[in-house]
């Protein structure tokens, strides 16, 4: 908890210190221009995570019983990353990359409820049609 606390405190001074080097290199036009840049993209993220997150959450949903724990958390990690290019500095925006990486999470099976029905290869539902063949003999019996 210490370690934490002591990085939340450190956080802002390493954000400026990565500003200022970047500036050192590539000039301060430049690095003012990447910060308004990178400020603005996060603003567009964020207006525009509602449809997206609904989209995910629609398609996730649509897949049947594999989901990964990466689709389950896009939205989230869409908006946070959002939240991470607006805050000015080199480090949230590593960090907001790195939230985008399409990487592949541990999968998660979902059970369907008693009324839902799953078409994919790893069903355990069997389709078809049946008659009961005791129920056939007694009405063939009763009409001789």
């Amino acid at each position: 908890m210490r370690g934490l606390l002591l990085l939340l405190l450190l956080y802002p001074f390493a954000e400026i210190a990565t500003l200022v080097m970047l500036a050192d290199k590539i000039g301060a036009g430049w690095t003012l221009l990447f910060v308004i840049a990178s400020a603005l993209l996060g603003l567009t993220m964020l207006r525009n995570q509602k449809v997206g997150a609904l989209l995910t959450l629609g398609a996730v949903f649509r897949q049947g019983e594999q989901v990964s724990l990466y689709s389950l958390l896009w939205p989230l990690r869409y908006v946070l990353a959002g939240v991470f290019f607006l805050i000015p500095g080199l480090i949230s925006d590593v960090l907001a990359v790195l939230l985008l990486l399409p990487l592949k999470g541990p999968s998660i099976t979902m059970r369907s409820g008693p009324g839902e029905t799953h078409t994919g290869a790893d069903s355990d539902a069997i389709e078809g049609e049946y008659t009961r063949v005791d129920e056939t003999v007694d009405r063939n019996r009763h009409l001789h």
